[in-house]
């Protein structure tokens, strides 16, 4: 199953580690591992300290962040007809899964609709870039997300929302993805929905949910290669946002980095050339625009 992915014919159950990670094991089989995985993610709290990496582990999930994972899936479980042949899927009656998110992992492709409602950042750890949503002011908590428990409407709900509560498990090799779930999200528990399996094989629901997890992992891996390239010309810089929030106390964001206009206008004729071959102009300017939308998160 060289980088091709599907349901799991086989039974394994994966568990948060330290960090809320998700450890996967099979039997007779090595420990799963993740495909391209981010460790940091902007941090937001009074103090203004960033907050620390999450420890690297094994069994985690392929494509999402490390503050994903902690603050929105629970232990998750390697699909298959045996066990899970029963499962229906709901659509989502809320969003408070994602309630304590304060960021959220983006794609390239998302940059035009996401800069409309959130800033976009870049994040960086061991050489790794990746650009996040800021959806909060302050950690553990997502303006995005009403008294309803629904998200905002009228506001792009980023991929990584939209996906939970599946997402993709790689083991040890990195080769060979299954379709994991959060077996605890009520969107699983209904006894009406989209089946996942018939007759004991993947629906055409499950299919078109692989499609969009593998869709989804292959745009997160070639977006890091595009924001390494922003990075590597030298215009970000690193930022923090101090808020004060509406009863006066004061927040700080930290742990991310910005285009500086100033240092993109001083972009040699080659230099600024070589971005637009590189095909991350669209990006840049989509994230400079995204700037205007600081104060959507004190809403």
């Amino acid at each position: 199953m060289s980088k091709a992915t599907k349901a799991a014919s086989g039974s394994a159950k994966a568990k948060p580690a330290s960090g809320g990670k998700a450890a996967s094991t099979k039997p007779a089989a090595a420990k799963a591992k993740p495909a391209g995985e981010r460790k940091t993610a902007p941090a937001a709290n009074s103090a203004g300290s960033q907050s620390k990496a999450a420890k690297n582990g094994a069994g985690k999930a392929a494509g999402a962040p490390a503050e994903a994972r902690k603050t929105m899936y629970g232990p998750v479980s390697v699909l298959n007809a045996k066990e899970h042949g029963g499962l229906q899927l709901s659509p989502a009656p809320d969003h408070r899964f994602a309630e304590s998110m304060n960021s959220v992992v983006l794609a390239a492709a998302e940059f035009p609709q996401a800069a409309l409602h959130y800033p976009i950042v870049f994040a960086e750890a061991d050489g790794n870039w990746s650009a996040y949503a800021v959806t909060g002011h302050t950690n553990g908590k997502n303006s995005f997300i009403g008294k309803d428990g629904k998200w905002l409407e009228g506001t792009y709900i980023p991929a990584l929302i939209r996906r939970y509560p599946f997402v993709l498990v790689a083991d040890s090799s990195q080769r060979n993805l299954s379709l994991a779930a959060d077996l605890s999200s009520d969107m699983l528990k209904g006894k009406k929905g989209a089946k996942l399996y018939d007759d004991g094989k993947p629906s055409q629901t499950a299919a078109n949910i692989l499609r969009f997890c593998v869709s989804f992992d292959n745009q997160l891996k070639a977006s890091g290669d595009l924001f390494k390239r922003i990075a590597d010309s030298g215009i970000l810089v690193s930022r923090r946002a101090d808020v004060t929030l509406p009863d006066n106390t004061k927040s700080a964001i930290v742990g991310f980095h910005v285009v500086d206009e100033q240092k993109l206008a001083d972009l040699d004729d080659d230099a600024f050339l070589k971005l637009r071959k590189d095909g991350v102009l669209n990006l840049i300017y989509c994230h400079l625009w995204s700037m205007r939308s600081w104060k959507n998160i004190l809403a």
